[in-house]
Parts: C-alpha cells; sequence; structure tokens
C-alpha cells in the first residue's frame, strides 16, 4: 500500500496524543437461544428507519444491558438462527427497546458487512464478526480480525467497507483499511494472556479500521455481561488480563511496527 508508512505513522501519533495508549473497548455481546422471545423494537424520534431490515421485533433477553455510553451498542447473536442483530444508541423502554440505527445479518452466507446505511459500525463492518468474545479468551485463541477505531480517519472508505462517517481529512486512513505485525516480528515478552492473543491475532488476521472514536481502540466483549448472562466466577477477559486495566493490556505491544495494508 503506497501510504502504509504515512498512515503506520499517523496510527502511533493518534495513540501518543490520544491518553498515551490503545483502549480495549467494551461490546456488550449477547448470545441468545432459538426461543429467546422477540421483543418490539422501536426507531427512535428523529432517526431513520432501520427496522426494514431488521424487523419490528428482535430476540433481546431481559437481562441484556449496554454500556450506557452515548453510542449505546447492542449486539444480539443467534445461532440457532444464523442471525445476528446490531443496535445503536439502544435503550430498554416500557415496550420493548429503542434504537437509532441497526441492522441484521444472516451469518450463514454473509461476509461480514451490513448493506450500505445498516448496521452499527460507521463503516458497515460487523462487530460481531470483529470483536474480541469471551469464548475467543477462554479458547486461548484470537481467530478472526480484530475491529479498530481511530479518532482521525479520511474520506471516502475502502474495501471491505461500504460506507463511512469520516470526514475529509487528507493523509488519514480511511475506514476499511486493514493494519498488521509484520509475520517475523518476534512476540514482546511480558505480555498478559490477553496481549499474547491480541499480538497473534493482529500478526495473523490483522485489523480492520472500522469506526471513529476519541481514542485508538480495539474491541472485546463487555465483561459486564459475563455475570448478567448467568455466569459465576471472574470472566475470561478480566482474569487473562491479570490484574491490568482496560488500557494497560495491549500498551506494551510494538504498535511502533504497525503496517497499514491492503484489505485480503
Amino acid at each position: 500500500m503506497p501510504s502504509s508508512s504515512q498512515f503506520a505513522s499517523d496510527f502511533v501519533n493518534d495513540y501518543q496524543s490520544h491518553y498515551g495508549a490503545v483502549a480495549v473497548n467494551q461490546m456488550p455481546v449477547w448470545t441468545v437461544p432459538a426461543d429467546q422471545a422477540p421483543v418490539p423494537v422501536h426507531v427512535k424520534a428523529g432517526c431513520a428507519n432501520f427496522t426494514t431490515d431488521t424487523g419490528t421485533a428482535i430476540p433481546i433477553p431481559p437481562a441484556a444491558t449496554t454500556t450506557g455510553t452515548g453510542d449505546s451498542p447492542l449486539v444480539i447473536d443467534q445461532p440457532s438462527t444464523s442471525s445476528e442483530w446490531e443496535l445503536w444508541q439502544a435503550s430498554p423502554t416500557g415496550n420493548g427497546w429503542s434504537a437509532c440505527w441497526g441492522g441484521r445479518l444472516d451469518t450463514s452466507t454473509s461476509d461480514g458487512v451490513f448493506p450500505n446505511g445498516y448496521g452499527l459500525s460507521g463503516s458497515g463492518i460487523s462487530y460481531l464478526a470483529t470483536t474480541i468474545t469471551e469464548a475467543d479468551i477462554a479458547s486461548g485463541s484470537i481467530d478472526h480480525a480484530i475491529a479498530l477505531d481511530l479518532p482521525a480517519c479520511n474520506a471516502p472508505q475502502v474495501f471491505p467497507a461500504d460506507r463511512t462517517d469520516c470526514s475529509n481529512d487528507p493523509g488519514q486512513p480511511p475506514e476499511g483499511t486493514w493494519w498488521r505485525f509484520p509475520s517475523n516480528l518476534p512476540m514482546p515478552s511480558g505480555l498478559t494472556p490477553f496481549g499474547k492473543m491480541v499480538f497473534k491475532a493482529i500478526q495473523t488476521y490483522g485489523l480492520v479500521q472500522t469506526d471513529q472514536a476519541g481514542a485508538v481502540a480495539i474491541q472485546a466483549e463487555n465483561t459486564a455481561d459475563w455475570a448478567a448472562q448467568g455466569h459465576s466466577g471472574v470472566d475470561p477477559i478480566t482474569a487473562s488480563w491479570q490484574g491490568q486495566q482496560e488500557w494497560q493490556v495491549v500498551a506494551d505491544l510494538p504498535w511502533s511496527h504497525i503496517e497499514a495494508i491492503s484489505a485480503p
């Protein structure tokens, strides 16, 4: 990629000037059974109608929560029907849930990108496909690309993104850009189990630039979901941090060696 060195420099400058670290954002991901009852989903006032894609009822469990942030994302995965739903600014109401935007994918046939105009991310790339889950960490391996958010990006988007929420910012990487660590780069010593798995995943599968954010961040499942979904004990992601905070766990990865590459 001709702009790789410039984009890599932008990446490093972005995290150094935004809190000096690469963060781990937390994405609520709820996996539901086949018999999970659908609940009504309404479009928030002032938002475009997304229910032509999601339908007006989604199997959101009663215990489901969001992070309470301004984006308030929510991802619902129903493996039995090969369906996933992603909602933006989701919140419970007295009669189901409401959201400002969203989309549905058939996970058995989808390429991991929502049709243009639907979904949760600014790029259209699925967060279910690119979020580090509790199951990933419990298995000891992250076998997929990881979502990357950057504070600065340029329009238009590049493949596989099918849209963008970036402005005109020449020289900055567009959404859809892929990133990796060189295949011959040795793993640093002293990483937590989480850090080791993330390093291997970036080296093997890469990062895909999915959204804008207030800092450089990768996406992992919301650790609060573990107890809310009925599990006991410390959740696998938190355990893999070995006492570190979310802004520390990937701080020692060799980010200065990151490379921007064309889509695989």
